[in-house]
């Protein structure tokens, strides 16, 4: 117990300064600048640095993110089956709710707090996720969306912005680089990798402020039994379908955890920013990101619990 609290409470208390950060002290072209920082210097720093020293040519195994996805799925079909019969949703508004059953926040709060519960090796795992969670989900979600706007036209632009927009950002490009430069063998010089030491240890502490930053500029709307029923899907759910997947086949304990953790998270800004860009369930899609975010707390410490942590 004293271990689950000295991986959870640093987490959480990094979040909450951000939060009281954004609520006083922080306007929000601050916090853009402030996520800008983590997402376009720090972040890709780290992740090229943890598997630049790694011998992924000895270990290539995928094996977490097929189960890791087909849990996404499964709890997909299960948030349009709940959302169309439950909420009556229309078909865009059910691509926005499916999105924030499937679509974890494991950059900004996923890579902290993997790295702080299981260390290095822990985030090479999470990487494996990480590299195809965008490039995957956001285009399946945008799919549902534009049909559910009849926007079937414009779908293959849509799908190559998205796909674009994936590879591209910088966090997979620090991880693919992490990864080429592992595969070809070279050492990281010394002088270049203690300054992305330097990098990664304020990787995690400024991500978690600048999450919590962003949060303070969020409102929770109505909609109280669709938001709480989100929250549900993606907190319990979620989590409880990639643990069933991950342990069913055979994975290694570390990776099963690491897969259910990042499975146990809250959804991220991915999920509202679809919902702006189509003027659909915004409130929403706001709503069910800020209480995950506070339910989380409990749904990733009982997960870091039954795991073993």
């Amino acid at each position: 117990m004293a271990l689950l609290f000295s991986v959870i409470f640093p987490v959480f208390a990094l979040t909450a300064i951000g939060y009281g950060a954004g609520r006083t002290i922080v306007p929000a072209g601050a916090v853009k600048a402030l996520v800008n920082l983590v997402t376009y210097i720090e972040i890709p720093a780290l992740l090229f640095r943890a598997l630049a020293h790694q011998d992924i040519a000895r270990d290539p195994a995928l094996g977490i993110s097929a189960v890791y996805f087909a849990g996404c799925f499964a709890v997909l079909v299960l948030a349009l089956a709940i959302g169309r019969l439950g909420f009556r949703m229309r078909l865009d508004e059910l691509g926005v709710f499916g999105m924030g059953a499937m679509y974890s926040n494991s950059s900004l709060l996923g890579i902290p707090l993997i790295q702080t519960a299981f260390g290095t090796s822990g985030l090479v795992l999470l990487t494996k996720i990480i590299a195809f969670h965008s490039l995957i989900l956001i285009p399946v979600a945008t799919v549902i969306v534009a049909v559910g706007r009849g926007e079937v036209q414009g779908l293959p632009a849509l799908l190559r912005s998205a796909v674009s927009a994936a590879l591209y950002n910088p966090i997979i490009l620090g991880l693919l680089a992490g990864l080429a430069w592992s595969l070809a063998g070279w050492p990281v010089p010394g002088p270049v990798d203690h300054v992305l030491e330097m990098l990664s240890a304020a990787a995690s502490p400024t991500a978690l402020i600048a999450m919590g930053a962003t949060q303070a500029h969020f409102r929770i709307d109505g909609h109280l039994g669709e938001v709480m029923g989100g929250a549900a899907l993606k907190l319990v759910l979620h989590p409880l379908l990639v643990w069933l997947l991950a342990a069913g086949f055979g994975l290694a304990p570390e990776a099963v955890a690491v897969a259910t953790v990042t499975a146990a998270l809250p959804p991220g800004i991915n999920v509202y920013l679809l919902a702006h860009q189509y003027d659909c369930a915004v409130g929403r899609a706001a709503s069910t990101m800020i209480a995950a975010s506070v339910l989380s707390i409990v749904s990733v410490g009982l997960v870091l619990v039954l795991t073993g942590i």
